[in-house]
């Protein structure tokens, strides 16, 4: 008799969905779906109890719970990084779209959307896994398989509210060909996890591109700004997070034909405080398990003079290295070598993912809450990464609303002035 294995909603229950949709499109019997949870702002899986066998693959899968970078990295690229901030890497460059329309219209200087056209009608790939607006419903996102260059620049442009894009995993395992799979570091783990258990789909993934992320932010974060703006959500038509140049703006489009477009600098500082809670939990800023990672460029004499925008980019793999010197060599892309040391100067996050976790993860263990499992090192911690951790949930719960949460941090917070603690970082 086979063992009933958990499922996916244990991981849910403790609080530690990703919302990446990875076990929707790995269950073999269908039974998973992904809905959006209006208190929490971000997507969860649901299980149909009649058609779930228990197989466990769900769980098997997911990146929520643990995540073992130090296995993984290994068997993928047979050494442990020893680059902690940005993981294994073969190259560093910067780099955009040669074609200056596609730059302008994309964020981060168009370079993902260029290097897939150039796989697609090379014939590196028969379609990639990418993520666009849906018509029908605007303020919600659409990951689907593009097959054509058109369908590939549907998808341009950064999205900052939550993603399931891995339930198209499920079109790829249906498909014949191979594909590219652009998703954030979550989305990246959970497909490196799922092809250890499924070789079909190890087999159909060609490369795997990383897009870098600090953190996410809710669907509740978007209705407010909508509702600051004094734009009822009913009536928008169009709406994109980022585009027209670097650093970007913000465009609503409402059924009327009227528009508002808002700086990237304060659709940001607007969504701020709406950060999932789950993605305060992640280690991963450049996708370290991908084959190719590619975000904002962000160097002081690019910011100083770039209009259009640039990205910088890592390879990890032979075959992304030569995707890359490919697409350059024929004009796709415009490509120069980046010293990582400049790269690691201008991401501020990697503090916050890579040293401040630590003191993070305590939070919550103080509160009663679940933390994922890593196996990976992380920078030393400092004294006092506690105390600003305590402050930066603070700051984006109380602006948030999450009384609940506020309540259990003061609780802490007193406990730490009473005691005297210094936190686990000062240990």
């Amino acid at each position: 008799m086979t063992r009933k294995r958990p499922t996916i909603q244990w991981v849910v229950r403790r609080g530690l969905c990703t919302g990446c949709g990875a076990c929707v499109g790995v269950c073999p019997a269908d039974a998973v779906t992904m809905h959006i949870d209006g208190r929490q702002g971000g997507y969860v899986p649901r299980i149909d109890k009649a058609r779930c066998t228990r197989c466990g693959l769900c769980v098997d899968v997911c990146p929520g719970h643990s995540v073992d970078f130090e296995g993984l990295a290994t068997r993928l690229f047979g050494e442990i990084p020893e680059d902690i901030v940005l993981g294994r890497y073969l190259g560093s460059y910067v780099g955009c779209a040669a074609d200056k329309d596609i730059r302008y219209d994309s964020a981060s200087g168009g370079l993902v959307t260029a290097l897939l056209i150039f796989a697609l009608e090379r014939g590196l790939i028969d379609g990639a896994l990418v993520t666009r607006m849906r018509a029908d419903k605007p303020l919600e996102p659409e990951p689907f398989i593009a097959r054509t260059r058109h369908e590939v620049l549907s998808a341009a442009r950064s999205k900052y509210c939550p993603v399931a894009a891995d339930v198209a995993l499920k079109e790829i395992l249906k498909s014949q060909g191979r594909f590219a799979v652009v998703g954030l570091p979550c989305h990246i783990q959970a497909l490196r996890k799922a092809e250890q258990h499924i070789e079909s789909l190890r087999e159909r993934i060609r490369y795997r591109i990383s897009l870098a992320c600090s953190l996410d932010f809710s669907f509740r974060g978007t209705i407010r700004l909508l509702r600051d703006l004094r734009i009822p959500p009913a009536s928008v038509a169009r709406f994109e997070y980022r585009g027209r140049g670097w650093p970007g703006t913000m465009l609503i489009g409402r059924s009327d034909g009227t528009e508002t477009r808002l700086p990237l600098a304060d659709c940001r500082n607007r969504l701020g405080p709406f950060s999932l809670r789950r993605c305060t939990l992640c280690s991963d800023l450049t996708g370290e398990l991908s084959d190719l990672s590619c975000g904002d460029a962000g160097l002081p004499e690019l910011v100083a003079k770039d209009k259009l925008g640039s990205s910088f980019v890592l390879t990890r793999t032979p075959e992304a290295e030569e995707l890359l010197e490919s697409a350059a060599a024929e004009m796709a892309i415009e490509l120069s070598e980046l010293d990582v040391r400049e790269l690691k100067a201008v991401q501020s996050y990697a503090i916050f993912k890579k040293r401040k976790l630590r003191a993070r993860m305590s939070l919550f263990r103080w509160t009663g809450r679940s933390v994922p499992r890593y196996r990976q090192k992380l920078l030393p911690p400092a004294r006092g990464d506690c105390r600003s951790s305590i402050k930066f949930y603070l700051a984006r719960y109380a602006l948030s609303g999450h009384r609940p949460i506020l309540r259990r941090l003061f609780h802490v917070a007193g406990l730490l002035k009473r005691k005297n603690r210094q936190g686990p970082a000062a240990r």
